[in-house]
């Protein structure tokens, strides 16, 4: 069974490329998955980065020139998807050696099944100067803690903080600081366990940073619809909930999300929000 994993993104390009290096790290044969890139026009050196980075997995980097809604985004990364499973990931989530084999294992006997993202880890893997104040401070104290982690040599200039080999040896998965939406799902599973028994909405618990299903199911519901992205997803999995499709937490799996530039804006709470070329 193959899986495609679609990563939409825009200007990230050092967390995509520790998302993309953790997807290097995993135990599942690297012929079972492949990795679609969908980059909405980003202004960074995301183009250059990617077609500098070694994957040892087949790789597709699809960019568009003109910044488009996310639900294009999504539709365009099921098009050029050619896996039996469709797993949406963040351009920013790394992801632990047992990420891919636990999706696959799945929805290896249930073709009905979404696997919804559970528990997620913050880490700050890239210091930026535009962070806001209250990351510059958080991200300072984070630093104190963990001396073998790099430090930036000026608060002028963008660095990633985190070795290849300190990635391969799981380190990053010990670092993370607490993530409120992990926190509040983890609260849904205690109350409801991982398959959701019970659960008078799970459709609000579809998210495209982290989830899975089969693409022939996903197929039959259409594209997703011009929305909004949080509405985008939850009109999506009611339509997925009405044509009997269940939904459980992915329990065995924590992720990691870079710390990203949020902008003047009060901490935690970032906004949701032509023609393509290879």
């Amino acid at each position: 069974m193959l899986a495609s994993v679609v990563i939409p993104t825009r200007d990230v390009a050092d967390q995509l490329l520790y998302t993309l290096f953790s997807l290097n790290l995993q135990l599942t044969s690297f012929e079972q998955f492949e990795v679609i890139i969908i980059d909405n026009a980003s202004a960074d050196e995301t183009p250059q980065k990617v077609a500098q980075f070694t994957a040892n997995y087949p790789l597709r980097y699809v960019r568009f020139k003109r910044r488009l809604p996310f639900y294009r985004l999504v539709n365009e990364g099921i098009t050029q998807s050619r896996g039996q499973v469709i797993i949406f990931l963040a351009s920013n989530c790394m992801v632990p050696r047992e990420f891919i084999g636990t999706h696959h294992q799945a929805h290896h006997h249930d073709s009905q099944l979404v696997l919804l993202g559970l528990d997620s880890k913050r880490i700050y893997s890239v210091y930026d100067p535009l962070f806001n104040e209250q990351q510059h401070a958080e991200c300072s104290m984070w630093l104190e803690q963990y001396p073998q982690i790099k430090r930036p040599h000026s608060p002028a200039r963008r660095l990633p903080l985190l070795e290849e080999n300190q990635i391969a040896s799981g380190l990053p998965f010990h670092l993370g600081l607490p993530c409120p939406d992990a926190e509040a799902r983890l609260a849904v599973c205690r109350a409801y366990g991982s398959k959701l028994d019970g659960h008078h909405a799970p459709w609000m618990l579809f998210q495209t940073q982290h989830v899975s299903l089969r693409r022939e199911g996903l197929l039959r519901q259409g594209p997703f619809k011009a929305l909004p992205r949080v509405e985008m997803e939850r009109e999506m999995a009611r339509r997925l909930l009405r044509s009997g499709f269940h939904f459980q937490f992915a329990n065995k799996l924590t992720l990691l999300k870079q710390e990203r530039v949020l902008g003047n804006i009060p901490f935690r709470k970032a906004s949701k929000k032509n023609r393509r070329t290879p």
